[in-house]
């Protein structure tokens, strides 16, 4: 018992303390086993049984009171989206882009969660739907494709012109910066990217692209990044790009959902406008040039 006395617990409950100590008694009369128990403080406390007990039923009641929200909101054509995000991706491409989706769809409330790629499951009371990045859908639920992400390189703009002059003194310390999962394209980012030049820099990968762009714009070295994050970082000239070639990522980008959500509104809408603001964003890049 969380608060360690019936007096305590009836007070919080707004009943008597009899009236809680039956309600308690039924209970274990019913399951056949023994649910609180003292300790030697007198205090009574949860038994084994009586703990797990208790932390299952709170998981019940909190998908209850979850799914009782959803239908009151839906009765108002809206609803509740519980979306797992990238931080990075959250940060700078999906967050400054949700005000288009309020606007068409404003009964919709959007619960971000933050979430490390790779966790596809959404569970009552927990999550319907990620956006996540891997090299091939999973088969434990739906895998919708949105875009194969494309790297750009990216530097400080002192790095930068150290490169552009071939100056080996001014890159002697310069690394080569990487989100852990494009650890395969090292070999491309010469090649195809035209660096020979940083052949020969150490490597320093991240798990996240936040802190790798800030050790590209703190001058640690030049970065393989997507270009869908740069955007503020590149008007600002925080940083700049150091060549005008690009390669293809491992990764490709999915929103991912079990099956039984495919038809849930508020998920309908996001995949709706989710789909259409990142047709925009590549038909603007293509008329760009």
């Amino acid at each position: 018992m969380r608060n360690g006395s019936f007096t305590a617990a009836a007070e919080e409950l707004a009943l008597t303390q009899s009236a809680v100590s039956r309600q308690v008694a039924g209970l274990e009369e019913l399951l056949g086993v023994p649910l609180l128990e003292k300790n030697r403080r007198r205090q009574i406390v949860a038994t084994a049984s009586g703990a797990y007990y208790a932390e299952q039923i709170r998981q019940i009641l909190t998908h209850l009171t979850a799914a009782t929200t959803e239908a009151i909101t839906l009765g108002d054509r809206g609803g509740v989206l519980r979306l797992g995000i990238p931080p990075t991706f959250g940060s700078l491409w999906l967050i400054p882009r949700m005000q288009s989706f309020f606007k068409t769809y404003p009964n919709v409330t959007v619960e971000f969660s933050t979430r490390l790629p790779s966790r596809p499951h959404a569970s009552p009371g927990e999550l319907h739907a990620v956006i996540d990045f891997a090299p091939a859908p999973g088969s434990d639920a739906v895998w919708e494709e949105l875009i194969h992400l494309e790297l750009r390189a990216v530097a400080s703009e002192q790095v930068a012109e150290a490169i552009q002059k071939g100056d080996k003194g001014a890159l002697s310390g310069i690394h080569l910066l990487l989100h852990t999962s494009e650890r395969a394209n090292r070999s491309n980012f010469f090649d195809d990217l035209k660096l020979e030049v940083l052949r020969s820099s150490p490597l320093l990968t991240f798990e996240n692209y936040t802190m790798l762009l800030e050790a590209a714009a703190r001058g640690l070295g030049v970065a393989l990044a997507p270009k869908e994050l740069l955007g503020n970082d590149i008007l600002s000239k925080r940083l700049v790009h150091v060549t005008d070639l690009s390669i293809k990522s491992r990764s490709i980008s999915y929103l991912v959902y079990p099956e039984e959500m495919q038809s849930y509104p508020p998920l309908v809408a996001f995949r709706t406008w989710l789909h259409e603001i990142m047709a925009a964003d590549i038909q603007a890049v293509a008329e760009a040039g």
